[in-house]
């Protein structure tokens, strides 16, 4: 099952790929960069913010600044990762910035529900990696 995040609301599309890894599908999530979290930008930006800052160097928890880490991330979050079936789905997951070559000619899933229309409250994801990775906040 390919996905296509272009508009897509970050969430939806991790519920979604949990739901669909655990069935037993490979997922494989492209132009992730252009995954959206809506809400305002100041209260998105604080928490993720305060999500890096937390633990300590050696010990974690350990937050990743890239795109793919990020969307990883928000799916593990919907997996039960400690039990082996939790496990096994997490790694039938890919998430790719872009579109490989591999997958340009393949049918991509765009499921309506997971698309957003509200382009005043949203942040991109590319962008809050940026941010996160060259500004501090």
């Amino acid at each position: 099952m390919i996905i296509d995040g272009k508009g897509s609301v970050l969430g939806r599309v991790a519920t979604y790929a949990a739901k669909a890894a655990l069935e037993g599908d490979t997922v494989v999530v492209v132009n992730a960069n252009d995954l959206v979290i809506i809400g305002d930008k100041n209260n998105i930006l604080e928490k993720y913010r305060h999500r890096r800052e937390i633990g300590t160097m050696a010990k974690g928890p350990f937050f990743p600044r890239d795109v793919n880490g990020l969307v990883r991330r928000a799916i593990r979050g919907m997996l039960k990762r400690k039990s082996p079936h939790g496990r096994e789905a997490l790694r039938r997951v890919r998430v790719f910035e872009g579109v490989p070559e591999e997958y340009k000619n393949q049918e991509k899933l765009v499921v309506a529900r997971m698309k957003t229309n509200m382009p005043v409250h949203n942040v991109k994801i590319s962008e809050l990696s940026n941010i996160l990775k060259y500004k501090s906040i």
